[in-house]
């Protein structure tokens, strides 16, 4: 016993009981749940290819500017098709070298195989169908 007749070894009563020095996993009913889905999250049919198409060897055989513009139509995709497209037309004015668009041009008249978001941007972006305010301003990225 040591001075006000307690045992030190008995935890003190009202304090929780230890648990091995590791945080509660569960957040407080405070704060947000950061593990939580959101609309943000990519919905099944987003994101990185599975399946056969993940084969890491076969995505880098595709020509730069289709594997770049299916990795465009993926971020996109979310927006309804027309949108997605219009999105798609506008990021290869904005943002992409004027070889690189002559590239993907000549392969959609080509007809290699592509994502069809990504075909039907690149028509709107040939037929001028683009968003010309926000190709007009600043990235800020």
């Amino acid at each position: 016993m040591t001075q006000g007749g307690r045992d030190p070894s008995e935890p003190q009563s009202g304090s929780p009981e230890p648990s091995g020095g590791l945080p509660d996993a569960r957040p407080a009913a405070d704060e947000p749940d950061l593990d939580a889905p959101t609309d943000a999250d990519p919905a099944p049919t987003q994101g990185p290819p599975t399946g056969q198409a993940a084969d890491a060897t076969t995505r880098q055989r595709l020509p730069a500017e289709i594997r770049m513009g299916e990795d465009i139509a993926r971020a996109m995709a979310h927006h309804p098709p027309q949108r997605a497209a219009e999105e798609i037309a506008t990021h290869l004015r904005k943002f992409w070298d004027p070889r690189m668009r002559s590239s993907i041009l000549a392969r959609v008249e080509a007809g290699e195989p592509m994502d069809d978001l990504l075909r039907a941007g690149v028509e709107l972006y040939r037929q001028g169908e683009i968003d010309r305010s926000e190709v007009a301003e600043p990235s800020g990225g």
